[in-house]
């Protein structure tokens, strides 16, 4: 605790310029090395909520931010900001201690910090579909249902630095554990994140607890093909009302909006990370800045990565995969991310929604040579199920793709497509659709571009809309069109971030089809299952309005649209697995008794009827257990087999139904120069660099320091 207060006061008097401990070359202005790489492609927003989209952007964000525990590369649940915790069994309960580390401006990383980013995960309006990892704490899923206030989550700060949380019931503490390696699940410091929606887009408005902070971000207009700046008109439209803010008049404005792009970032050490008052400003993260130039090409890349100007290469680019240099070089593994499609079953397409069908969505996923796709992209494997390979079958044990088998096929199958499509009445030369892909990733496009051919092959017209990162317009987050609002045309808007319109869209289901990195919440199968479940989706509430005009809220479904009776008992059975053996049958014959407080009436009473809403889920589940040959237990050794029986027959339920059709399982491929020493990975990230040394470094600093117009000719020692 003395440490805490001696943190505090060190905040209070704003930081002593250079501390005691600091080596003599650091007190001379040597605060490490700086080290050239191209990390990856271009990262427009750094929330770890929103690091599920693009694979390279949970590499990023899983350096920036500290979590709870962490998953070795090996695949062990280990202590990372935890420093010890305890678990009580009969009051259901789990106590975190966390270590003594700090924000990366020099406040404490506390209890407080934990709570607040989880009860953001479980408002219920926020979408955040990482938050059913949260789902075992008391009250989880009512406050995401609208059922029960934020404050009555079963998540609570006993002191600076110990987090209480209890749950539901028994639960295997283990997988809550697992759980909790997400970077979603991180702390987030609550000031930062409420002042501004776009806290995580640049340095002066976000800070970090994991070993690096962003440092810088240049941005510069992305240039159409007479060389001036892009607009973002009809090829690079937003949907019509999102094209469209009210003034303060009420009046209907029309905007252009100028697209931009990454020229460079840098991240900086968190000279903070784990550190001791007393430590040498470099103890815990060697290095000072790592510097990424997203300006060059991919020949360019190369060429300065053979001649010893970069370091490492984290994101290699499409048209160097093939190089001989390449592929003797890269080092390959598993990403724990699978290459998807997404159909919107709400959008009409030719003022019918086709895509609601299943039939047709099974003859789109059956028109993908996805053999085709995994040899012109190099890096990956062809998909054969939604679940990737390096996730947990149960436990932390064996692989769920091996154990699972292949549940699609690899290559295409023409006639069996155009089968389905005359089966669903459906004559593919009346429908013309978009799919939309970042603009900004080679490789996404070069797969869309796969994918349209075999589309159009089936008689369709499928036109690409490549997403760019558009200069921050704030009045998209306040959209005309349901749930929208008057802008804020009194406050002035920031113009040195961007918005990424590929999430956005995302998230507000504002496309027809959309091709991202589906990546994993954690390195198990049900966090890529759960959220097709309606109760399970994480998406906002619907507020509507009933007869008697009182206002009421219904669950979203998935971004999909996708909603499946079977599918969302069989999530729910899934989730009952720790609880079921301990509901008695004294229980089940009282009338007041519910098991979670997500079946109370809207007024928030026990009755009749609401006991009668949860012995209908309590039946099904049962049912299911029954077809299933599962027979519940209070063994916490039982629930993983029986657990991994039941998430099988979800993902094969679900790719029957082919809400989201699976293309290729992404592989992380990089390149490390022999300079570099030291570079470690976890489970999810292929590499960090917080120990990493620069062999002479020394010789660079003055050359980076100008950093991107480098200088590479070396310093004299």
């Amino acid at each position: 605790m003395s440490k805490r207060i001696l943190a505090l006061l060190l905040c209070a008097i704003m930081l002593i310029p250079c501390f005691s401990g600091c080596s003599e070359k650091l007190e001379q202005g040597d605060l490490g090395a700086y080290i050239t790489m191209y990390l990856t492609d271009k990262i427009y927003d750094f929330d770890p909520a929103n690091a599920y989209y693009s694979q390279e952007a949970q590499n990023i964000v899983g350096m920036m931010f500290d979590t709870l525990f962490k998953l070795s590369e090996n695949g062990k649940v280990e202590k990372s900001l935890v420093s010890k915790y305890s678990i009580n069994k009969e009051e259901c309960t789990m106590e975190l201690t966390l270590k003594d580390t700090r924000w990366s401006n020099g406040n404490p990383v506390t209890a407080d910090d934990v709570v607040y980013a989880w009860k953001r995960l479980l408002r219920s309006d926020n979408n955040s579909p990482a938050a059913s990892l949260l789902y075992d704490i008391k009250n989880a899923r009512a406050v995401k249902e609208g059922d029960e206030s934020i404050d009555d989550v079963g998540i609570e700060a006993l002191s600076i630095d110990v987090v209480k949380v209890t749950f539901e019931g028994p639960i295997d503490y283990d997988q809550f554990m697992l759980n909790l390696t997400n970077v979603a699940t991180a702390p987030l410091y609550e000031n930062y994140v409420e002042k501004n929606a776009d806290w995580a887009k640049k340095p002066s408005s976000m800070i970090t607890s994991g070993a690096y902070k962003l440092g810088k971000i240049i941005y510069v207009e992305t240039l159409g093909e007479n060389g001036g700046a892009l607009k973002e008109t009809d090829d690079y439209a937003l949907d019509q009302y999102n094209q469209q803010r009210l003034d303060k008049k009420g009046e209907v404005v029309v905007d252009n909006y100028t697209a931009k792009e990454i020229s460079y970032f840098y991240l900086e050490r968190n000279s903070y990370y784990y550190r001791e008052d007393d430590d040498a400003i470099n103890k815990q993260v060697k290095n000072y800045r790592i510097l990424v130039d997203c300006s060059k090409s991919a020949d360019d890349l190369l060429q300065d990565y053979k001649d010893g100007k970069i370091f490492y290469m984290g994101d290699i680019p499409l048209s160097i995969r093939n190089d001989a240099f390449v592929k003797e070089h890269a080092e390959v593994s598993n990403a724990l991310s699978t290459f998807v499609c997404y159909f919107n079953e709400n959008a009409l397409i030719n003022g019918e929604a086709i895509f609601a069908n299943a039939d047709v969505r099974n003859a789109l996923s059956l028109a993908i040579d996805r053999e085709a796709i995994q040899q012109a992209v190099v890096f990956g494997k062809a998909a054969t199920g939604l679940v990737c390979p390096g996730i947990f079958n149960k436990g932390t044990s064996g692989d769920f793709r091996e154990v699972g088998g292949d549940l699609i096929k690899i290559s295409d199958d023409v006639q069996a497509a155009k089968a389905l499509l005359t089966k669903a009445g459906i004559e593919a030369g009346d429908y013309s659709f978009t799919i939309k892909v970042a603009a900004h990733d080679d490789v996404h496009i070069q797969i869309v571009e796969m994918i349209a051919a075999a589309w159009t092959e089936l008689g369709f017209e499928v036109n690409i809309h490549k997403v760019h990162p558009i200069e921050n317009n704030d009045y998209l987050k306040d959209l005309i069109g349901p749930g929208g609002t008057i802008s804020k045309d009194d406050e002035p808007t920031p113009k040195d971030v961007c918005d990424d319109l590929l999430i956005e869209s995302i998230q507000r289901g504002n496309y027809e089809v959309v091709a991202f990195d589906y990546v994993a919440y954690s390195a198990d199968a049900y966090s890529m299952l759960s959220n097709f479940a309606n109760s399970f989706s994480g998406m906002k509430l619907i507020q509507g309005v009933n007869e008697a005009g009182a206002p009421t809220y219904a669950l979203t479904p998935h971004v999909t649209g996708y909603t499946s009776t079977e599918y969302n008992d069989l999530i729910e059975a899934i989730y009952y697995l720790p609880y079921f053996a301990s509901i008695t049958e004294e229980q089940l014959a009282d009338e007041t008794f519910i098991f979670l407080s997500i079946y109370k009436e809207d007024n928030g009473d026990l009755t009749k009827d609401s006991h009668e809403e949860f012995l209908a889920t309590y039946n099904k589940v049962k049912a299911i257990y029954e077809a299933n040959d599962i027979t519940p237990s209070n063994k916490t050794s039982d629930w993983a087999e029986q657990r991994a029986k039941l998430l099988h027959k979800a993902e094969e339920l679900l790719l029957e139904d082919m809400p989201v059709v699976p293309v290729l399982f992404n592989e992380n491929a990089v390149m490390v120069r022999d300079e570099i020493s030291d570079v470690s990975a976890t489970y999810y990230i292929p590499a960090q660099f917080a120990k990493s040394n620069l062999e002479d470094y020394a010789k660079y600093i003055e050359a980076f320091a100008e950093f991107p117009e480098v200088n590479w000719k070396l310093v004299e020692d």
